[in-house]
């Protein structure tokens, strides 16, 4: 008998039940749960006294009769041990209806109950699951973590990443990363249920770094051998130790952290909207906000796991912003999203930099949207795309809701360029918002590039950037 329903618990069956009051004030009768559930009273009695066990359907009937959710039938102390498959019994779901809910065939929903794999280019998956089946993100990815085939994977993986380690990290010669037809690299890509040549970018690139570390190990090794100082001798011994240390946990380090970037990561598309929020200071720290039509594809926000993006709207206009957790996908995972996807830029590290010598440029709006009065930022990979159209054609409009339009385009004043939005509730000149002064040498228009440019910082105070009618 499955985990999800060996747990429940009858004695909480007959409390609830005991508890419910019917309109002519007495207590809810056996017969009559039964006739609510479409069950018989000898079957109800059966559940109360643990002879039998009802199925995910009817214990979601019980729980509706009875006005509480399906968790509060089983008993939840043992849900510290229960795999995605228990949790989806326990909710009173069936495979099929969570697959059909999800848009998948059972037989993708299947193998990820029992091997903890997700479907290929859903972004959205676990997000999505933990909304079908009534339960936190965080429930279902610990469940994930108890499924055998999942911790079998993880040791398998670590076998074979330290089978490659040896193999290729110390060859001689550039570094090209494990041979495409590797045996061991292909069974790590079937493990993981992913395209080779995926699996070998990233694992290319935490082979990588053991390289630098096993080339760091050699110098030490070597100093601690031919060094005539025996204080640096020393020292290269204590270095050997350290660094091997740190070397060990980097290898074993390499199968978590693969199998939760194989979980979570986003396609290129995605991956490119986190990095133009995360650029713009769009997250709970930075507390700024960036319309959807000031990013490259607005459509790819709605694909995007609510988990890693936060989207509302203000007077129409629709923003966002990155959680927490997705601020820790960035920073965690950008550097295998590199690896994968090349051609997009990487975050930029001065984005949260803290140091005089960062600095980095803001281009932030605050635009009196109705009653609200939020803090609008513009990516800076889009706003080198508006300065370069600026070059060419001395305006750029961007319309960010149904009544509301972005405009950057020279200003009046001698040397000016300017910045506003226009809606129904003000209508400003551009003199009312000069962002930069524009040099006579339109190549040095400033833009950003790692997250600084070459003009410094620009704009005024923003109680002054906007003057409404």
């Amino acid at each position: 008998m499955a985990r999800g329903l060996a747990d429940f618990n009858p004695n909480a069956l007959w409390l609830l039940r005991a508890k419910q009051s019917v309109p002519d004030g007495k207590s809810l009768t056996a017969e009559r749960l039964a006739a609510m559930v479409g069950a018989t009273k000898a079957q109800i009695l059966d559940y109360e006294n643990g002879r039998r066990v009802p199925d995910p359907p009817r214990i979601k009937k019980l729980a509706a009769a009875l006005g509480v959710t399906p968790m509060d039938l089983m008993d939840v102390q043992q849900a510290q041990y229960w795999e995605v498959s228990d949790l989806r019994r326990a909710t009173g779901h069936r495979a099929q209806d969570v697959a059909q809910q999800l848009g998948i065939s059972v037989k993708s929903y299947r193998r990820f109950e029992q091997q903890g794999i997700v479907p290929a280019r859903r972004a959205r998956f676990l997000d999505d699951t933990a909304a079908a089946l009534g339960v936190s993100l965080d429930d279902l990815e610990r469940a994930i973590t108890r499924i055998p085939a999942v911790r079998d994977r993880r040791r398998r993986a670590t076998e074979l990443i330290e089978t490659l380690d040896e193999r290729y990290v110390s060859r001689p010669g550039a570094w090209t990363g494990p041979d495409v037809d590797d045996p061991d690299l292909l069974e790590l890509a079937a493990l993981y249920g992913r395209p080779p040549q995926r699996t070998r970018r990233v694992l290319t690139y935490e082979l990588s770094r053991l390289r630098e570390l096993r080339l760091r190990l050699e110098r030490e090794r070597t100093t601690a051998a031919y060094d005539p100082d025996p204080a640096r001798q020393e020292r290269a011994v204590d270095g050997i130790r350290r660094w091997t240390q740190t070397y060990n946990r980097r290898v074993k380090a390499i199968p978590q952290r693969l199998e939760e970037f194989h979980r979570t990561a986003q396609p290129s598309d995605s991956w490119q909207v986190l990095v133009d929020l995360y650029d713009a200071r769009a997250t709970p720290e930075g507390l700024l906000l960036v319309p959807s039509q000031l990013l490259s594809k607005p459509d790819t926000l709605r694909i995007l796991p609510p988990s890693l993006v936060q989207r509302w709207k203000i007077s129409g206009i629709e923003v966002a912003r990155l959680t927490a957790a997705g601020v820790r996908h960035v920073r965690h995972f950008d550097e295998l999203y590199a690896a994968l996807f090349p051609g997009i830029r990487p975050p930029s590290s001065a984005a949260f930099s803290r140091s005089r010598d960062r600095q980095r440029t803001e281009h932030v709006f605050q635009p009196p949207l109705g009653k609200h009065l939020e803090r609008v930022s513009i990516p800076p990979r889009i706003w080198d795309r508006m300065i370069q159209i600026l070059e060419t054609r001395g305006a750029v409009e961007v319309e960010i809701g149904p009544a509301y339009t972005l405009k950057l385009g020279m200003s009046r004043h001698p040397g000016g360029a300017g910045a506003v939005i226009l809606g129904p509730d003000f209508d400003l000149s551009p003199d009312d918002s000069i962002l930069f002064e524009l040099p006579e040498d339109k190549s040095a228009l400033p833009r950003q590039r790692s997250g600084r440019s070459e003009a410094g910082r620009v704009g005024p105070r923003p109680s002054s950037t906007y003057n409404g009618k």
